[in-house]
């Protein structure tokens, strides 16, 4: 894949990522690009009920704020994610971090399985966890 993705850098940051397996291009077991946009990692997770087994994946890609979007913030404890768009019957959420000081936003896209409301609070716990390094 031809790209200049050193060109497009965001500041460092944190996530606790505890119940997440990360991958990213760097390891060689993620695409540099999805669509287009730069891929930071790849996150995956399940959760395991009485009923079986139910896996969720995060893609976490950079993206250009053109122009302001329609977000929540997350609560008081989360300074910087905010929700773009959740479907509960989906089992999807995405999220959108604007890097201080910049156009630039850190996207994370998560999708898992039909109506897992832990998978949903994993999600929303990963987001909370975020913050810009210092």
């Amino acid at each position: 894949m031809d790209s200049d993705l050193h060109a497009v850098e965001l500041p460092a940051f944190e996530l606790d990522c505890r119940d997440w397996l990360v991958a990213t291009p760097d390891d060689g077991s993620v695409p540099e690009e999805v669509a287009g946009a730069p891929v930071v990692a790849v996150l995956s997770t399940a959760v395991i009920s009485m009923s079986g087994l139910t896996p969720a994946s995060a893609v976490l890609s950079i993206g250009l704020l053109d122009e302001p979007v329609e977000s929540v913030r997350l609560d008081a404890d989360s300074p910087v994610a905010e929700l773009i768009d959740v479907d509960v019957s989906a089992g999807s959420a995405r999220y959108v971090v604007p890097a201080p000081d910049g156009k630039l936003a850190l996207l994370a896209e998560f999708s898992g399985g039909d109506n897992c409301v832990e998978l949903l609070e994993r999600f929303e716990q990963l987001m909370a966890s975020f913050r810009w390094a210092n």
